[in-house]
């Protein structure tokens, strides 16, 4: 009897350790996919969709023989409300006679509902793992469009309005925007608890000034709004804290920038170069006062006096400056507007089924008297319901509030955690995006958000399932608090 037990409590380790390898590799597929598909032009080509879906799908089947699924995770909030949408996105093409059309948009609430129950089985350091490995990727795509400008390398950089804008990996700046938004956020929102953290302060710096080279609008308002929730989930004087040193350090950055984006000029790597450098270095040494005063006086010094220099020989911000605040800071798109009555009146003639998903055909006629054509509202509500009509616009509804609801109560039971309210931010910012830009129509960025939030829900039939869930780095950083 004792060799059975014995056997038996060493089959149960082996089935635990077999099991935490099998959530492990999970997570490092839905990092894979996401890193693909962000690399990727966001995964908006057949091509890049096919290899997220396979990653997804391998993650999935993964996660669910080491974890099988529970009777309670068919009740989670979104995914009743997820797979009615999908079902009627399907339903639709069939009906207006465009059978298949609705399987892409199905395909993405499945891939939606898929990360979720794969991040709720995910350790705390598989959890770690997937938080770093998004950043690192949100850096990537942050610091490919910065080159495409500095550099003017027409793959990564995208040329409007008499300007070069970072787009980055995605081809298309609002889209590089709405990563960058929210994963910035996250990193500000870790930045609480570990305010003297040079690797996040730095990479919060990187993430906010490729934001801003993107000089999209609606990344900007995203931003303020997510800012906006970090405030009152953890303290207006908390987040002052812990964004100062990067916001710094990415205006310093962004302001180097700002004379290679005019299309009449030529770029000036070198300025954007030392603007990088200058503003990275901001960032570090705000995260460390005490420690490195000499240092920050000494490098600050040579930046501020490298700086001068080139500004001197031909720097060229303040016209600069002009150029672009003619072109971005105002309120005027009138394609968008047009775009989006042209949806509305789509509404209008079909409430109820809207045009049939992927065959909204939006016309207008401008004041040049041209017809314009566009085949996005640039507002995903809107689209929606052009593309579904009113059903579908409800049932969207039903799924972005059970969403809301899902991510309140990963902390309603608990002590809410930096990053609980990080990607509570994250998912707030994306939202606000989504109502100016065609943003989920790149898949990877969906999930990629989706992913963000994932990682803060609760192990499903655990004993801490009513606990809010926590990286290892936030216990360290409470042990270490209690302890002093």
């Amino acid at each position: 009897m004792f060799v059975a037990g014995a056997g038996q409590r060493r089959s149960r380790i082996l089935d635990g350790a077999s099991r935490h390898r099998a959530s492990g590799l999970a997570g490092l597929a839905l990092l894979v996919a996401v890193a693909a598909g962000l690399l990727g032009q966001g995964g908006y080509y057949p091509p890049v969709q096919r290899s997220i879906g396979a990653l997804v799908a391998a993650a999935t089947v993964l996660a669910l023989a080491a974890w099988p699924p529970t009777r309670g995770e068919v009740r989670l909030p979104p995914v009743v409300p997820a797979l009615a949408l999908a079902a009627w996105a399907v339903l639709d093409g069939a009906l207006l006679g465009v059978p298949g059309a609705g399987v892409r948009p199905a395909l993405l609430l499945l891939g939606v509902v898929a990360v979720l129950l794969v991040c709720r089985r995910l350790g705390q350091e598989d959890r770690e793992v997937l938080l770093l490995g998004v950043t690192g990727i949100g850096l990537a795509v942050a610091l490919a469009g910065w080159l495409g400008i500095a550099g003017r390398v027409g793959q990564w950089a995208f040329l409007a309005q008499g300007l070069w804008r970072a787009s980055s990996t995605l081809s298309y700046p609002n889209a590089t925007a709405a990563v960058l938004a929210p994963v910035g956020l996250l990193v500000l929102a870790r930045r609480v608890g570990l305010p003297r953290s040079v690797p996040l302060a730095l990479a919060a710096a990187g993430l906010l000034a490729g934001l801003g080279a993107t000089m999209s609008r609606a990344g900007a308002f995203a931003l303020a709004v997510g800012l906006l929730v970090l405030a009152v989930l953890q303290g207006p004087r908390a987040i002052v804290r812990a964004a100062a040193g990067p916001v710094a350090g990415a205006v310093v950055a962004l302001v180097c920038l700002l004379p290679s984006m005019p299309a009449t000029g030529p770029p000036r790597p070198a300025l954007a170069l030392a603007g990088l450098c200058a503003g990275l270095a901001i960032a570090a040494v705000a995260a460390r006062p005490r420690r490195w005063p000499a240092v920050a006086l000494l490098l600050g010094g040579a930046l501020a006096a490298g700086l001068s220099g080139l500004l001197a020989a031909g720097g060229g911000v303040g016209g600069a400056v002009q150029t672009v605040a003619e072109a971005r800071i105002n309120l005027a798109s009138p394609d968008r507007t047009g775009a989006l009555h042209a949806a509305l009146r789509l509404v209008a003639e079909h409430p109820l089924t809207g045009a049939g998903p992927g065959h909204t055909d939006l016309r207008w006629e401008g004041q040049d008297h041209v017809t314009h054509v566009f085949a996005y509202a640039h507002n995903e509500y809107a689209q929606v319901a052009a593309d579904l009509g009113l059903v579908g616009l409800m049932l969207l509804a039903v799924l972005l509030v059970a969403f809301a609801r899902l991510l309140w109560s990963a902390r309603a039971t608990g002590p809410a955690g930096t990053t609980w309210a990080g990607a509570v931010a994250a998912a707030a910012a994306f939202a606000v995006h989504s109502g100016f830009d065609f943003v989920w129509h790149l898949p990877a960025v969906v999930l990629s958000v989706t992913l963000l939030a994932g990682v803060v829900l609760p192990a499903p039939g655990t004993a801490d399932a009513h606990q809010p869930s926590r990286t290892a780095r936030e216990k360290e950083t409470d042990e270490n608090q209690a302890a002093h």
